[in-house]
């Protein structure tokens, strides 16, 4: 049986549409799938690149931070720290014309860990001024000091006279024996 020509020709379009739907379907298909998933997995890891960028530049500014630490004042003897940041907060203190009504260190007790904390309660009076000044000077000292806690209040009515309490956070290395100072 012979085909006409107007029969050949539907049969021939009838198989290269076929065969481009298989080609669709077979490979294009997953081609373009996996084309998706390398894209994917190049966000995904450009975004890890990123991070880890960003955690060596925060290493290079905590290492900073740390070694500021140890050369302003943290030390291994908790008597020696205590007495650094009384001495320090007296010192601010009377530089800047506040008075200090009274200074409480807590030391806790917290074995095995390698840095310790001392806490101290302190209470004090001064003008508006000074007591700023006093503030910013405990939050941006070299020392390994930390303000978890403060109230402010006004002494008169007019707010001349202000009171400050603080509750402050002190660091200590805590070296046993055999072991060193953590690496940063």
């Amino acid at each position: 049986m012979a085909f006409s020509k107007r029969e050949r020709l539907i049969f021939i379009v009838t198989i290269c549409f076929l065969m481009i739907v298989v080609l669709y379907k077979l490979i294009l298909t997953p081609l373009l799938n996996a084309r998706e998933e390398v894209l994917a997995e190049k966000q995904r890891l450009i975004r890890e690149m990123e991070k880890a960028s960003a955690l060596f530049d925060q290493k290079d500014r905590v290492s900073k931070q740390w070694e500021e630490m140890i050369n302003g004042g943290l030390n291994s003897d908790v008597s020696s720290t205590e007495s650094i940041v009384l001495n320090a907060m007296r010192t601010w203190a009377q530089n800047y014309g506040v008075t200090l009504s009274s200074i409480k260190p807590e030391r806790d007790k917290d074995e095995g860990e390698v840095l310790q904390e001392i806490k101290f309660n302190v209470a004090c009076t001064g003008n508006i001024s000074a007591v700023g000044q006093f503030i910013w000077h405990v939050e941006n000292s070299a020392l390994p000091l930390r303000i978890t806690e403060f109230q402010l209040g006004a002494r008169e009515e007019d707010g001349k006279e202000m009171s400050l309490q603080l509750k402050l956070s002190a660091l200590y290395l805590v070296e046993a024996a055999g072991q060193a100072a953590p690496e940063i």
